[in-house]
Order: structure tokens, then sequence, then C-alpha cells
């Protein structure tokens, strides 16, 4: 059984960078690709997913280096301390399940994929530890390996449902077709864009706002570049930054927003014969409605302005509402990195509407924020027993991007019930999972994805688009008998 084991710790081992092109080129050749093509197209995804890397770090640090200002300008402070996403690996590498994770999520996936109650095959394999962390949390409450690994099998299998909603989504709005995110904590996302997306489709007419995502925006209010260096100089402002500092940091933030949807394409462009071949082999080799969808890193969906938007609005007012939500103990700081991970899935799954997004941003943050608090004791015992000299100083901890995963919430809620709890959670996932599967053979997920023509919702417009460039424009979801799915 050792061996076993050892071969999927090597496989982590060797990292994404080699094993993402390794994986893409396999891929490739499966879907009917030449062995030239496969090689070509996982290469430059790789280069193109390494590019969207050095941005995204560029944004996490100089948005976590502003928080810790606004922070200590405007005095906020709360009683847990912030331990970053060290914290929560920690943790999980310290469980027995990390070394069985990848294992029992191959066959989860399989089983779901063979059964059809999924259409995502993951290979973002080198995150599973963040879905490592939610069995862990569990297993340390019940100091049950058990009840550990059903808990980390069934937030697998919900993540996957969620990744269903994210791919057609992804497909239209970022033109990566065939590709999804199936990510521990960042698809856990997926049902606060879904709530605010529902709600906000109350509104008669509908009216979206969408910022352009082309690469040279015609109108200045329509372009990221300009809504980011706006967000810049007033974050310098509330950090109580001065002068050329606050310029540096708004020219920072608009250089990101010009630089995601030239990487976005780059990405684009390096998928699409893997992501055709997919749409072509699901059609005519499968014979299923819509088509399957490979789960990538959730850094494939940061190739767009509007993230660092969004990320830019979140920041500093999930910062300031801290204080004023009822029972929570937890103000995100260093951890604040992981935030542009998370609004990348709300922003697909809201298909770039400014409004929508920005409301299912507030309502995930502020949610993980009280789920960082109500855990804050247990995640604190599991650090400290996994690193005591790096932790124990630091008295009770958490995190945002994993301690605040509702999903790690819930399962540790079943499991203060022992097996009750577990019974109940499987029942729940198996129901899910049956839901999803009907709707994927029935084909009502991917029914009426085009835009129905006639009885166009009011457009809030910002310039006169032309042909060829994606300005503030209505957008309808897939409709089936004159409905919305997802």
């Amino acid at each position: 059984m050792d061996w076993f084991l050892r071969f999927f710790e090597l496989f982590i081992r060797m990292g994404w960078l080699i094993m993402t092109p390794i994986l893409l080129t396999l891929c490739g050749k499966v879907l009917g690709l030449t062995f030239g093509e496969a090689l070509r197209a996982g290469v430059r995804t790789t280069g193109a997913i390494f590019g969207l890397n050095l941005m995204v770090n560029s944004l996490r640090s100089s948005l976590a280096a502003v928080v810790a200002d606004i922070t200590v300008n405007h005095q906020l402070a709360l009683e847990i301390t912030d331990a970053g996403w060290a914290a929560s690996s920690a943790i999980a590498y310290a469980s027995t399940i990390s070394a069985w994770i990848i294992p029992l999520y191959l066959v989860v996936n399989w089983v779901m994929l063979l059964s059809r109650c999924t259409r995502t095959l993951n290979l973002d394999l080198w995150n599973l530890w963040h879905v490592a962390f939610l069995g862990a949390m569990v297993e340390r409450l019940t100091e049950s390996l058990a009840y550990g690994m059903v808990t980390a099998a069934a937030a697998s299998a919900l993540l996957l449902v969620f990744s269903d909603r994210c791919g057609w989504r992804m497909s239209r709005y970022c033109q990566i077709p065939g590709v999804s995110v199936a990510n521990g904590y960042a698809t856990a996302a997926v049902p606060f864009g879904l709530v605010a997306e529902h709600l906000l489709n109350c509104i008669p007419g509908r009216p979206r706002l969408v910022l352009d995502r082309s690469t040279e925006p015609k109108a200045a209010l329509a372009s990221p570049v300009a809504w980011s260096f706006a967000l810049g100089i007033l974050l310098g402002v509330l950090a109580g930054r001065e002068g050329f500092a606050i310029l540096q940091l708004a020219m920072t933030f608009g250089a990101l927003a010009f630089l995601a949807p030239y990487l976005g394409q780059a990405l684009s462009g390096a998928l699409s014969p893997i992501g055709e071949r997919m749409v072509t082999f699901s059609r005519e080799k499968l014979g299923i409605k819509g088509n399957l969808y490979l789960a990538m890193t959730p850094t494939t969906a940061l190739g767009n302005g509007t993230v660092v938007v969004v990320t830019l609005m979140v920041a500093p007012i999930i910062t300031f509402l801290a204080g004023s939500i009822p029972g929570n103990r937890f103000l995100i700081q260093g951890d604040i990195a992981m935030l542009p991970y998370i609004i990348a899935i709300i922003v697909i799954v809201c298909r770039g509407d400014l409004v929508r997004s920005l409301l299912a941003g507030v309502l995930a943050s502020a949610t993980m924020l009280w789920c960082a608090s109500s855990l804050a004791e247990l995640f604190t015992l599991g650090a400290v027993t996994a690193n005591a000299e790096l932790f124990e100083e630091l008295g009770t901890i958490s995190n945002f991007s994993d301690g605040g995963n509702f999903l790690c919430w819930l399962g540790v809620q079943a499991g203060s019930y022992g097996f009750a709890g577990m019974a109940l959670v499987v029942v729940v996932v198996v129901a899910i999972a049956v839901w999803n599967r009907n709707r994927i053979v029935s084909g009502a997920d991917v029914a009426g994805l085009k835009v129905k023509k006639a009885a166009a919702p009011p457009v809030r417009r910002v310039e006169e688009p032309e042909a060829a460039a994606d300005t503030v424009v209505a957008e309808e979801g897939p409709v089936a008998s004159g409905e919305e799915q997802g």
C-alpha cells in the first residue's frame, strides 16, 4: 500500500508546472488531436496560466498591503488572528486524509462521471489539499478518520456539481469551451453567485451592467482600467497614503486590469483546440447533450479586468463591515490575498455583471467571515497540533479561504452529531448528485443556451458599441420554456 501512496506523492511533488502540460497533452491525444497539436496546446496553456499567476501575485501583494494599512489607519481590530492559508495547509497535511485525498477524489470523480452525475473531470489535483482540509477539520472534531473521509468525499461531489454550474458560463464569458473550475474553496462561492443572479433577476427587465472585456475599450466608463485606477486612488486615501504613493497604487491596479484581458486571450487561444475537441468528442463519441468539462486551476478564471474591479470593491467593504456582522470576531488581513480567486468564480457565474458580482462578493465574504469566526477554536486546535512552534503564540486563529468555507462549517456541524450527522450528509449529497444527473440526462442544464432575440431587456449603455466590441450589453442565461436555467 505504501507504493500506492508514494505514487501520488510523487505526482504532487512534480508540481503543476510539469504535470499540467503532460495531462493536457494526454487529454488532447484522447480527444483526437495529433501529438504535436496536443503538446503545443498543453505547453501554451501552462505558459498562459504562469502569466496569470504572476499577475494575480502582484494583485494579491498590493491588495494585502493596502488592506493592512486601512486596518491600521482606521484602528480596526477583532480578537481572532488571520493566520493565512499556511495554517489550513498545515492542518490538511498533518492529517492522514492528505495522503488519501487524490485516490479518494479520483474515485468520486470517476464514479460520478460514469453514472452521469457530473460533466466535470478535475485536472487540478494540486489544490486538493483544500478538500483534505475539510475532512481534517471533521477528523479533528470527531477523532474519526472515517468521518473525515466521508466529509472529504461529500465535499468533492458537491464541488463537482458546482463546477457543472460554472461550465457553460465560463464558456460564454471567458470564451474557453470545455473548461470549468472545481477548486476546494473558490468553487464553493458558486451558490452565492447563483443567489445574486436570481435575486436581481426578480427586478423587472433584468438589466445587466457588464464592463468591456476587450483589450482596447472604446469608452472610459466601460473600461476596467479606469475603474481600477479610480478604486486604487480611493483605497490609497482610505489607507492613509499620500501623494505619489496613492498614484503608484492606482497605476498598479490599473495596469493589472489592463494586462488581464491580454492574458485571458492567450489562455483562451491556447486551450481552444482541446476545448473544441472536448465539445465534439462529447457530442459525437459520447452522444450526450452538452459536453464534458475539464476542471482547471481557478487561475484560469482571472483573465478579465472585471475580476480586478470587483475585488477592489469588495475588499474595503468587508474590511469595514466585519465589525458589524453579528457573531463575527474575525477580520480578514493576510488571507485577503485569496479573495481574487473567489471573486473570479463569482464574476463567471454572474457573467461579468458588475452589480450582481458585487452583491454576491459581499454576501460570500460576509458569510465566510462568520464561518471563520464560528470555527476558530477548532481551527486553532488543529493548527497548533500540526505546528505548535509556528501557531501557538498567535492566540485564537482562523483564515478566510478555508476556515471561512461554508462547506467546512456544514461538515463540522454534521460531524458534531456523529453517525446521524454523517448519514444525513451522505443522503443530502446523493440527492443533489441524482438531481444533477437528471438535469444532465435530460439536457435541462444546457437547454436553450442561445440568447433569446425577442423582448430584450433594457440595457444601460456607456457607449455605442461596435460590432466587435464587448461593452455593456444585455445578456441572458440558458432558457428553457421561457425560464432561466442554472
